[in-house]
């Protein structure tokens, strides 16, 4: 799946001459978290509404000390706004964004194609996505089983769902806890998971999830 498929075409944006209290009131109204910064149809810069409620006064400390209401007014969005932007392409793969996400700590991510500004994907698109990618958002179970990582591991455990007539709603692996050792996490469209957990037994794979009471 890639970023185009996820991203908000409807970008809302201020210009670098616009006011702190025009990106405010443009964040409020649309209710979005990040305003990327264009000027003349090139990202210069983005902020965020974190960025600009840092520049309100606040109760705890005097007036002068923080941008006054008047000052918002005058004070304009270049002061404030971060410069060094992480940006995607629309034909990133998700799983990309969600790792400049992650390692940057970011909240969203302007997408560019051809230097010009064509969506924003946020944590929230890809946090969705991703979710509905494992299954999770349709009724059914959660199995992690262990196995040696090698081939033929995954048609051997798929094998032995097709016998029980069960469908698969996702597939995702991960290390297992010995050395050369994979995990299956699998979403399955199944309530009883125990016709299916004693015939992986059975091969001798270890059923990490669910776990059995002790």
């Amino acid at each position: 799946m890639l970023v185009k498929e996820i991203m908000s075409r409807q970008v809302v944006t201020v210009s670098p001459n616009d006011t702190l209290q025009q990106a405010l009131t443009r964040t409020t109204s649309h209710r979005i978290r990040h305003l990327p910064v264009v000027d003349e149809g090139r990202l210069v810069g983005i902020v965020s509404d974190r960025d600009l409620r840092d520049a309100r006064p606040s109760s705890l400390f005097p007036a002068e000390t923080s941008l006054g209401p008047s000052l918002l007014d005058q004070i304009p969005v270049s002061r404030i706004m971060h410069t060094s932007v992480i940006t995607a392409h629309p034909l990133d793969p998700i799983d990309e964004a969600a790792r400049l996400l992650y390692e940057h700590r970011i909240g969203c991510l302007p997408v560019l194609q051809a230097q010009q500004l064509v969506g924003i994907v946020t944590e929230t698109d890809v946090l969705r996505r991703l979710v509905e990618l494992t299954g999770a958002t349709k009724p059914g179970s959660h199995l992690e089983v262990e196995v040696p990582d090698q081939p033929g591991m995954l048609s051997a455990i798929a094998e032995i769902i097709k016998k029980h007539n069960v469908n698969i709603s996702s597939i995702l692996t991960m290390p297992g806890t010995c050395p050369n050792c994979l995990v299956l996490a699998l979403r399955l469209q199944v309530v009883d998971l125990r016709p299916i957990i004693r015939g992986i037994k059975a091969l001798g794979y270890t059923v990490r999830w669910p776990v059995e009471p002790e």
